[in-house]
């Protein structure tokens, strides 16, 4: 990169995605990615809260008020099964949790802030 001249890390890709963005096809199979990674991350930390409470599927099917099936698909990463807010909920209270979901929006600052760390020169 000539000297003198600034990037932003990611930058680059910033833009190739958003061109990519552009096409439908691409949209679904991003789309479904990050699905695939919310179900993962889902599953891990229902089968991790379960197993620190000593309890199998069953007995927390029971306390949820659903099945031991449902357990295992929600459970199972490779099982494309996401549960409605509602079965999540009794869950997180059948394990003596609390259900948080959330919406973070970050500003056209706070993106411009974090990737001038990334600046180089």
């Amino acid at each position: 990169m000539p000297r003198g001249k600034r990037s932003c890390i990611g930058s680059d890709f910033n833009r190739y995605l958003a061109k990519k963005m552009r096409d439908p096809v691409f949209r679904v199979e991003f789309s479904r990615a990050k699905a695939g990674f919310i179900k993962k991350s889902l599953a891990g930390a229902i089968h991790k809260a379960r197993l620190s409470r000593g309890m199998t599927r069953v007995t927390l099917a029971k306390r949820a008020r659903t099945t031991q099936t449902v357990i295992s698909r929600i459970e199972n990463p490779r099982i494309p099964y996401l549960p409605s807010v509602e079965v999540l909920s009794r869950l997180a209270s059948a394990v003596g949790a609390t259900l948080s979901i959330s919406t973070v929006v970050r500003r056209v600052e706070e993106r411009q802030k974090r990737h001038s760390t990334l600046i180089r020169a």
